[in-house]
C-alpha cells in the first residue's frame, strides 16, 4: 500500500459497515463483547504478532468492556466519543488517546466521516520494544510509561494535544502503509515509526499539566519539565537549586518527586548519574576518576560506594564485563 492509497482505503465502506450503513448497531457478537467483559489478547493477536492496526467499524455501538492489551486510537477524520470510567470524552480530528489495560470504556456509534485508526499493542511489546527506542532521555521516557500505566489499580488513559501535529498524522499514515503492505522489513519499519510517533507524543505531552494542587492560587507543577531539568543538570543539581529554578519551596518539590518516583530527590539524581556512568564506562576509555568527575561526584570514594550499591560490582569490573561482551 502506498501513501496515496491510505485515504481511499480508510474511507471505503467494508462489509460490516455496508450492512449497517448509517444505522447504529451493537457490535457484540462479532468479537464476543458483552457488558463488562475483558477481551483477551487472543481475540486480535496471532502468536507472532505484537501490534495490530485496524480501522474502527463505523455505525457500531461498542458496549462497555476492558481488554488485556494497550489501545491507541487516532482520530483521522471526524470525532470519536467514548465513555471511560463513567466519564464521557469526545476527541476531535487529529487527537490521539492511549488506554491502559483493564480500563472500562464504551464507544458511541460513529458516522460515515468519522475515521478512527486503532493501534493495539501487547503490553510486552510496549515494555520490551518501544520504550527502548525512547532511551535518549531516561527520565522522560519513564515519565511517559508511568503516566500510561504506573499502577494496575489506576485506570489510566492519556489524551494528547496532537490535533495540529502533521508529524503524528504522517507517522500514523506510514504505520498503516507498512502494516498492510507486508514489504521486506515492514516489522522493523513499523517499530521505527512507532518510536518516532511516541517521541512526538512525548514532546506534545511535555507541555501538558501533570500534577495539580486544588484550590485557588496554588501553583501547578509540570512534571515533565521538572524531570527534564534533572536530566540536564544532574551533575550539579540539588533539591534547593531545583526548587529555586521552579519557584517552589524545597519541601513541596521533594513531595512531588517522592509521590511520583517513590524515592527522594537525591536518590533520583544518583540513579541518573549511575546510568550516565555506565554509558561512559562501556563506550569510552576515560579513567574511572574522570568518569566520576564527569557525572558529578567530587569524592571518588562516594562514587565507588554508590556504584557498588547499584550494580554489586566495581566500575572496573563493570567495564571489563561489558567490554568482553
Amino acid at each position: 500500500m502506498d501513501l496515496h492509497e491510505v485515504d481511499p482505503f480508510l474511507r471505503s465502506i467494508n462489509e460490516f459497515e455496508r450492512k449497517h450503513w448509517g444505522l447504529p448497531w451493537l457490535l457484540q457478537h462479532a468479537v464476543d463483547i458483552s457488558a463488562g467483559k475483558t477481551i483477551s489478547e487472543s481475540h486480535f493477536f496471532k502468536t507472532d504478532r505484537y501490534i495490530v492496526i485496524n480501522k474502527h467499524p463505523r455505525f457500531a455501538i461498542i458496549p462497555e468492556h476492558r481488554h488485556e492489551f494497550i489501545e491507541m486510537s487516532y482520530v483521522y477524520s471526524g470525532t470519536l466519543t467514548q465513555t471511560i470510567n463513567n466519564k464521557k470524552i469526545t476527541l476531535s480530528e487529529g487527537q490521539l488517546i492511549i488506554l491502559d489495560t483493564n480500563v472500562a470504556h464504551s464507544i458511541e456509534a460513529t458516522g460515515e466521516n468519522d475515521i478512527i485508526i486503532n493501534c493495539l499493542m501487547r503490553r510486552s511489546y510496549y515494555d520490551s520494544h518501544l520504550i527502548h527506542r525512547l532511551a535518549g532521555n531516561n527520565l522522560l521516557s519513564e515519565f511517559f510509561v508511568n503516566a500510561v500505566y504506573k499502577s494496575q489499580e489506576q485506570s489510566k488513559y492519556l489524551i494528547f494535544p496532537s490535533e495540529r501535529s502533521s508529524k503524528v498524522r504522517h507517522f500514523m499514515t506510514e504505520l498503516i502503509c507498512e502494516y498492510y503492505s507486508s514489504n521486506i522489513c515492514s516489522e522493523e519499519a513499523m517499530n521505527s515509526y512507532l518510536g518516532l510517533l511516541f517521541t512526538e507524543l512525548l514532546r506534545l505531552y511535555k507541555d501538558t499539566k501533570y500534577m495539580n494542587e486544588t484550590g485557588s492560587g496554588k501553583r501547578t507543577a509540570n512534571m515533565a519539565d521538572i524531570l527534564h531539568y534533572m536530566e540536564m543538570n544532574y551533575q550539579t543539581a540539588s533539591l534547593t537549586s531545583a526548587a529555586e529554578h521552579f519557584h517552589f519551596h524545597p519541601n513541596y518539590l521533594s513531595k512531588i518527586i517522592k509521590d511520583y518516583f517513590g524515592h527522594s530527590f537525591i536518590k533520583v539524581i544518583q540513579d541518573i548519574r549511575m546510568k550516565k556512568a555506565c554509558l561512559l564506562l562501556k563506550n569510552t576509555d576515560l579513567k574511572i576518576v574522570e568518569v566520576s568527575e564527569h557525572v558529578g561526584y567530587k569524592n571518588i570514594r562516594f562514587f565507588y560506594k554508590n556504584f557498588g550499591e547499584h550494580f554489586q560490582m566495581s566500575p572496573a569490573e563493570f567495564r571489563s564485563v561489558h567490554r568482553n561482551n
